[in-house]
């Protein structure tokens, strides 16, 4: 299949490769140093896996140079990993692109909604544990394996496309996104503010803190009648994650540290948005959103 990857940040270059490795049509849409670097020399990785992907194995664009009008309507499925502020300029470009569906793989909630004002039913989201992260422009590290799930219509066929990752699919596509959400309102903002790796945070007083601003987001998701793990499960979960990324720095440091704006947003933002519609408090997760939005 023709295949594009639209965002090439560390979970879109490992996908990207990995398609390559499958046999498929891979085009790869990028921007700035790392993208020309893929583009002139290929892709890096280390890790997990160790690999070598030759400028020659996929097509590569470039966000500053748009896209060559031979490319419309002639991929058979196009994969969002960008960042939530290029969500709609991406999913744009998306459907100029594909002639089939769309998936968006991406942290926190309203990336789909905006996916489907294009695609309509022909989407689906999906969520990864997996740790990567870059080391340079042209190469990453895949620091732990995690999974990965994808629902929404058209799920089972990104989950076939994604089988080389051990994708899984799964129906509820609510209860794909707020499970992935819990992960990463305790884990993203925590390190961001304090500057540590993943790993840091198994320790007191972060713990705790990282422990109930999930558990804090769990309540606003069970009052929503999302179906999520229980709160034994979800703790369990985020020790797991929080061990096979000991690692680590997550994104939301790295935006912050170079200065980015960073996906809080569509993360603890969310959280704080519906439980102010539902008139229940968030104390931690409004704390964590006004400390991050006070780095920039």
């Amino acid at each position: 299949m023709r295949i594009a990857v639209l965002g090439a940040g560390s979970i879109g270059c490992l996908i990207a490769a990995k398609l390559v490795d499958s046999g498929h049509d891979v085009l790869v849409h990028a921007r700035g140093e790392h993208g020309a670097t893929l583009a002139v020399n290929g892709l890096i990785i280390t890790g997990e896996w160790n690999k070598k992907i030759d400028p020659v194995d996929w097509t590569v664009s470039l966000d500053e140079a748009g896209i060559h009008p031979s490319l419309e309507k002639s991929f058979d499925q196009v994969i969002i990993t960008c960042k939530a502020k290029d969500t709609e300029n991406l999913s744009k470009l998306a459907s100029m692109l594909a002639d089939g569906p769309a998936l968006s793989l991406q942290n926190g909630l309203g990336n789909h909604e905006t996916l489907q004002r294009y695609f309509h039913e022909n989407t689906a989201v999906g969520v990864t544990t997996n740790a990567v992260k870059r080391i340079s422009p042209g190469q990453i590290e895949w620091v732990g394996r995690g999974t990965l799930v994808i629902g929404g219509p058209k799920g089972e066929e990104f989950a076939e496309t994604l089988d080389s990752m051990d994708a899984e699919y799964e129906k509820d596509v609510s209860s794909i996104l707020w499970n992935k959400l819990l992960i990463n309102v305790a884990i993203n903002p925590l390190a961001a503010i304090c500057g540590v790796t993943n790993g840091e945070l198994r320790h007191e007083p972060l713990i705790s803190q990282a422990e109930s601003t999930m558990l804090e987001a769990a309540s606003i998701a069970r009052v929503l009648g999302i179906s999520i793990l229980s709160d034994g499960e979800l703790l369990s979960n985020l020790h797991s994650v929080l061990d096979s990324t000991a690692d680590n720095i997550c994104s939301m440091l790295a935006d912050v540290k170079a200065g980015r704006e960073t996906e809080i947003d569509v993360l603890c933002g969310q959280v704080v948005s519906r439980g102010e519609q539902l008139g229940v408090p968030t104390p931690l997760n409004s704390m964590l959103y006004s400390q991050i939005k006070s780095l920039r």
